[in-house]
């Protein structure tokens, strides 16, 4: 027995999610469907939100709310001259948790990984430095 078109699709999509395999997907989607409409409107509608709203800060590439520049580079406090290259905003909250870190970020969204098409290209390792690109492209 198969499942139904709408259930099948739900099972596919979750299962699209990093962590999440099959039998993972068709347990959340068991879980979601047995929940009160409303939970799951909820859960949509803070996906669509998030979507809508979150974007990268244009200095850092860390996540930024409503297109501006995120929370640590409008902080005056931090240490500009200091820099931290992390892979991902996840890298980022954890840095912060030490409370040991005051400069800024770089995020570099990703990680270098030949073996799975991620060159530097496909990273933000120019975006790095101001005139990175400017400075390599003369040797």
């Amino acid at each position: 027995m198969s499942y139904s078109r709408a259930v099948q699709e739900l099972i596919d999509q979750l299962g699209r999610l990093p962590g999440i395999g099959p039998k993972s997907a068709q347990r959340v989607a068991f879980h979601l469907l047995k929940s009160p409409a409303e939970d799951a409107n909820r859960l949509a509608r803070a996906i669509a939100e998030a979507k809508e709203r979150v974007s990268y800060c244009p200095r850092c590439f860390n996540l930024a709310e409503q297109g501006g520049e995120c929370a640590v580079c409008r902080d005056p406090r931090r240490e500009p001259r200091l820099v931290c290259v992390v892979e991902d905003a996840q890298d980022v909250v954890a840095v912060e948790r030490t409370g040991e870190f005051h400069g800024r970020y770089h995020v570099l969204q990703g990680a270098f990984s030949p073996i799975d098409g991620v060159g530097v290209d496909q990273l933000r390792i120019k975006d790095c430095w101001p005139g990175w690109s400017k400075r390599t492209s003369r040797r």
